[in-house]
C-alpha cells in the first residue's frame, strides 16, 4: 500500500529522528523512505563495520546478519523489523585479496 500523505510516512520517520537522538554516534548513512513502502528504511553504509554498529543500535541478533551479493561485489547485511519499521541494513564492498597486500 502506497503512503498518500507524509503523515503517513510519520512513523519511519519518527523511528529514524529516535535512533539519531538516542544513538548520535551511529555511523551516517544513506537512507531512503519510499511512498511505496511507507513502513520501511532501507540503510546503506560504506563498510562492514558499520552494518555492525547499526545492528548493535538496533537490538538485531548477530544470527540474522548474512553475507550475500550486490552485482559482482560483496555485501553484509540484515533485514529486521525493530520499532514497528522494517529495516533492511546493507554494505557492499570489495573483498581483500591475497595479491591486495602483496609488496
Amino acid at each position: 500500500m502506497s503512503a498518500e500523505s507524509l503523515g503517513e510516512q510519520a512513523a519511519v520517520i519518527t523511528c529514524l529522528a529516535g535512533l539519531a537522538v538516542g544513538h548520535p554516534t551511529l555511523p551516517a548513512a544513506y537512507i531512503t523512505v519510499s511512498r511505496h513502502a511507507p513502513g520501511e528504511l532501507s540503510v546503506q553504509l560504506d563498510s562492514p563495520g558499520k552494518v555492525e554498529a547499526w545492528r548493535e543500535a538496533l537490538g538485531v541478533d548477530a544470527s540474522l546478519v548474512r553475507v550475500d551479493r550486490i552485482g559482482t561485489r560483496s555485501s553484509l547485511e540484515f533485514d529486521a523489523t525493530v520499532y514497528g519499521v522494517d529495516f533492511h541494513v546493507y554494505a557492499d564492498y570489495e573483498q581483500a585479496t591475497s595479491e591486495a597486500g602483496a609488496a
